[in-house]
């Protein structure tokens, strides 16, 4: 059953329970203290309840990390491109260079990650 299937019967239950002739009842056979403490538990599991319902509802409006990640890929080639077609012009020469000099650190960085992978296996 889903929690809010359960929440539902806990919370008929609790109100069958509430019953002036099941108080006495519950009071008779001395489990008055463990039905409050089963009622406080529900109450507070419906707070934790209501809390990640919303905490999934604002999770869901997020944009996926594959999304975001197919758009920066986007976003740098296209700076990439801009760079490699200013990269004779005297003001982006130095840029030209810098960026080129860490693509080729991160591509080597990334060969030696992945020769270190395949020799652990």
């Amino acid at each position: 059953m889903s929690y809010s299937s359960q929440t539902a019967q806990m919370k008929k239950l609790i109100e069958a329970l509430e019953l002036p002739s099941n108080t006495q009842k519950l009071s008779v056979l001395s489990v008055s203290n463990a039905f409050a403490e089963m009622k406080s538990k529900q109450d507070d599991f419906e707070i934790i309840f209501s809390e990640q319902a919303t905490a999934n509802a604002g999770l869901r409006q997020m944009e996926s990390a594959s999304s975001i990640r197919r758009s920066l890929e986007k976003i740098l080639k296209a700076y990439f491109s801009l760079l490699t077609a200013m990269k004779d012009v005297p003001d982006w020469i130095s840029a030209y260079a810098e960026i080129s000099e860490l693509v080729k650190a991160a591509k080597n960085s990334s060969a030696a990650r992945k020769e270190k992978d395949q020799e652990e296996k």
